[in-house]
């Protein structure tokens, strides 16, 4: 709960205050916008580029639209944004480490597309100060998480696609590949219908795996359920072909 809550910076478990890790990270993160983002030169105006920032961490994982941004600023009263100024603003945001940009991966064509389709926060912590929102039942909270490992393991990872819906991540090393879908818990007929079932249009042979923080061992159909926790721990792993 503490990685989850706190992220992984490593100067950060010098703390053990909740307050001074907190401090720690409020102060990493600023001194990377003054740096990297809101210089003399940026034309970066602070106030804005934080409540795109805020809005970013907030809804990592979710599909992204630049117009949705545009109508949280006017719900926020605040200054009006054109869609160039926030790609921008993301630009900024994924060079200077903030966040991972994800593209969409053709299930059908086996190649990745060019456009983005998500973003997440490079750091747990990250997300924690800009909203101080930690829902464990938010499954994109979740999705973050198991990213950042994915990514930490060296993958490439894309968001997929097919008629029956979204495939959380195709975890890419090579030629060889995986599917993976992240749920809360498997509670009730209806979600493991759903988490399992995303994979029915898929005819690719490579593994296909369901993470949730369920302890009982779901697996079925050729689709292993991995424990969210397990994984994280290397307790368990994830095969490619």
């Amino acid at each position: 709960i503490d990685y989850i809550n706190w992220g992984g910076f490593p100067l950060r478990f010098s703390f053990t205050k909740e307050s001074d890790i907190k401090r720690y990270l409020e102060q990493t993160y600023e001194g990377i916008l003054d740096k990297d983002i809101i210089t003399d030169r940026s034309k970066v105006n602070r106030q804005n580029f934080e409540r795109v920032a805020t809005y970013i961490m907030a809804n990592a994982g979710k599909e992204f639209s630049s117009k949705n941004i545009e109508n949280y600023f006017i719900h926020q009263n605040a200054d009006t944004l054109d869609k160039k100024t926030i790609y921008r603003y993301l630009d900024k945001m994924e060079k200077a480490c903030l966040i991972d940009r994800v593209k969409r991966f053709n299930i059908v064509g086996k190649q990745a597309m060019s456009y983005i389709e998500k973003q997440y926060a490079v750091d747990t912590g990250f997300r924690m100060i800009n909203t101080n929102l930690v829902n464990f039942e938010d499954t994109f909270f979740l999705e973050n998480i198991i990213y950042n490992e994915l990514k930490a393991r060296d993958y490439e990872v894309f968001t997929g696609k097919t008629y029956k819906g979204e495939i959380d991540f195709v975890a890419i090393n090579g030629r060889k590949k995986c599917f993976i879908q992240v749920a809360y818990y498997l509670a009730g007929k209806e979600t493991i219908e759903r988490e399992f079932g995303a994979f029915k249009p898929i005819s690719d042979a490579s593994p296909k795996y369901v993470f949730s923080l369920d302890r009982f061992d779901y697996s079925r159909d050729g689709i292993a359920h991995i424990n969210i926790v397990d994984f994280l721990l290397g307790k368990k792993d994830i095969n490619l072909s």
